[in-house]
């Protein structure tokens, strides 16, 4: 994968077991690539999955900044979703498991 950004172990793994389960047999440049838009798409969908999860509330104020980038913070973003989503990894195993679904549906 490439080392412009961290990535999670766990989740390179979880994808790298997904091709193999998908019976691809890729060189390793495209098995990069094909790692990378995977990890991307993953983040993608837990990305949306995390902000359905938030309360309304927090949800409008979420969508609210965003509209306006200037208004955009790590920091107004930690407040939001630090305490704002109940159980953090079930939306992340949900997330997972839809991911895992769509990707080997699509042999």
């Amino acid at each position: 994968m490439s080392t412009e950004k961290a990535r999670n172990p766990f989740i390179v793994n979880f994808c790298e077991t997904l091709i193999k389960k998908r019976g691809l047999e890729l060189k390793e440049e495209a098995k990069e690539k094909e790692l990378d838009k995977m990890y991307n798409l993953y983040e993608t969908m837990l990305g949306r999955k995390m902000v359905e999860a938030l309360p309304e509330e927090k949800r409008s104020q979420y969508l609210g900044i965003t509209r306006d980038l200037g208004q955009l913070s790590f920091e107004k973003i930690e407040e939001i979703f630090s305490d704002g989503i109940p159980d953090p990894q079930a939306v992340m195993k949900q997330a997972l498991e839809e991911f895992a679904d769509i990707y080997l549906k699509n042999r």
